[in-house]
């Protein structure tokens, strides 16, 4: 009668740790608040918007162009590069299959003055990206948590 209680209580055990474990991976990532993302763009020069443009990750099969890669491309174009970081599309739902697309965008702060020669090249007004009726926006995140090494 005790070994059975041994393996009652071990079991209890692995189903409590394992329920734990289940509750704590479905809590949220700590995520750039509405605050904190407004900060963030009010520390962009007057005379700067932001951009961004599509990372290009295809499920399984590519990580998509670095940061790096991004800029060069406006750079390439005449268009001056003040900063670049990386972001992630929110409100919006992505199927898990191979090839499919991801959240992943570029961003870059350029003169507002050349948002007109962005436009061509792929590269979007950051604002475009919210829509509060949709509910959809975006999130600033380090690069070095996409790009390891970075």
């Amino acid at each position: 009668m005790q070994a059975m209680r041994s393996r009652v209580y071990k079991m209890d055990m692995r189903l409590a740790i394992c329920g734990l474990a289940l509750f704590l991976a479905a809590c949220p990532e700590d995520t750039v608040t509405t605050e904190d993302r407004d900060a963030q763009e009010g520390s962009v020069a007057p005379g700067d918007s932001l951009v961004f443009a599509d990372r290009g990750v295809r499920q399984c099969e590519s990580d998509g162009i670095s940061p790096e890669a991004s800029a060069q491309i406006l750079i390439d174009a005449g268009i001056d590069v003040i900063r670049s970081t990386c972001g992630l599309r929110t409100g919006v739902a992505y199927l898990a299959v191979c090839g499919g697309g991801s959240a992943d965008i570029l961003v870059h702060e350029i003169r507002t003055v050349n948002l007109p020669d962005a436009e061509p090249l792929g590269f979007q007004e950051i604002s475009t990206l919210v829509d509060a009726a949709k509910g959809t926006s975006y999130e600033l995140i380090d690069c070095a948590d996409r790009f390891p090494g970075s």
